[in-house]
């Protein structure tokens, strides 16, 4: 057994006590009180996985035989790492803290919450199989809007606040834009709607936008409408753009010859390289820019794999998801398309 500081100032009197339990079924021995706390699991492949636990040698007998709710047995577990935690100390914000720490260290993590881009089972592996989900991100994926006639019918005719709102200018160049995002970036978008994509219609949050259209609980593309108008926000996976082209690109845009600019975001799960753009731009950026549209494409996955649409559908827009099919229609905007792109080289 041996122990360990915290490395976060806010838990600096806190200690992980670390323990070899690779041959143990049960660490009641070890931990014989004060089991209320976080625990760290190190498997004998490098992963590691953080959780929190009222009792956790409860806890650990579930992950080394296994739970119904949770996974399957674990039986490669090397190494428990235990920090006690008094009672009027909140679990949720310790755990939260450490998923974070441990994720931005670079430690390969078995968790799914707050860990964008896990490779455990997902929701989605039942609708869609793993090997079909690596497809998607090299372009070979159901990109298309087909069945868009038949699904007309059933969104209704409540008109969308988008159409009130929205100035003419912009109305076409941002439809335009979310048609290409559902065509090529979000996978089986007519299957996946509500589930796990939602377009939400002039929401108040984050300043006010236009629309945003989210993949699982994370935005994918959004329309801000209070600070500048105009623009498009698309977000890629973190590490879509090299740490010395993110710098040279933060410059304001219409100073950057290629149109866009990048900014990285930072979320709960995950940051983000954000692409900044004029909208309706959104389709000749990657084409010229196959990263982005790889970079857009990794985001969008991860996202559905880590969560369904869940509490967002609330806020899903059927009015709005109706004008972007109709817009589709009318002007003929790739429906059919087979979304690949065989150019996957960097910028």
């Amino acid at each position: 057994m041996t122990s360990s500081n915290s490395t976060n100032p806010a838990k600096a009197n806190l200690k992980y006590l670390r323990f070899n339990v690779s041959q143990l079924e049960s660490i009641s021995a070890l931990i014989p009180k004060q089991r209320r706390g976080i625990y760290v699991l190190q498997f004998f492949n490098g992963e590691f996985y953080v959780g929190q636990a009222q009792n956790v040698v409860t806890r650990f007998a579930q992950h080394r035989h296994g739970h119904t709710n949770h996974h399957e047995a674990w039986d490669d577990i090397e190494k428990l790492w235990f920090m006690s935690v008094p009672e009027n100390l909140n679990l949720t914000k310790i755990e939260n803290s450490e998923i974070r720490r441990f994720r931005e260290s670079g430690k390969p993590l078995r968790n799914r919450t707050l860990n964008l881009g896990h490779n455990q089972p997902s929701k989605l592996d039942k609708a869609i199989p793993v090997e079909e989900q690596h497809s998607w991100v090299l372009g070979d994926g159901p990109y298309d809007l087909r069945g868009i006639k038949e699904k007309l019918p059933s969104l209704g005719n409540e008109s969308s606040k988008f159409l009130k709102q929205v100035p003419d200018e912009y109305r076409d160049p941002i439809l335009s834009d979310l048609v290409f995002a559902l065509t090529n970036l979000v996978p089986e978008a007519i299957n996946l709607e509500g589930r796990y994509w939602t377009i939400s219609d002039c929401p108040n949050t984050a300043g006010g936008r236009w629309a945003t259209l989210n993949t699982g609980t994370l935005e994918l593309l959004f329309f801000p409408r209070r600070e500048v108008s105009g623009l498009s926000c698309l977000n890629t996976a973190d590490g879509t753009f090299s740490h010395s082209r993110l710098l040279s690109l933060l410059t304001p845009w219409k100073r950057y010859t290629q149109g866009f600019f990048v900014n990285q975001v930072d979320y709960n799960s995950t940051s983000a390289d954000q692409v900044v753009f004029t909208s309706g731009d959104l389709k000749r950026i990657c084409e010229e820019y196959p990263k982005i549209l790889q970079g857009a494409r990794t985001f969008a996955l991860q996202a559905m794999r880590q969560n369904t649409s869940g509490m967002f559908f609330r806020w899903h827009s059927r009015p709005l998801t109706r004008d972007i099919y109709q817009f589709a229609l009318e002007n003929h905007l790739d429906i059919n398309t087979d979304g690949k792109h065989s150019d996957l080289t960097g910028l």
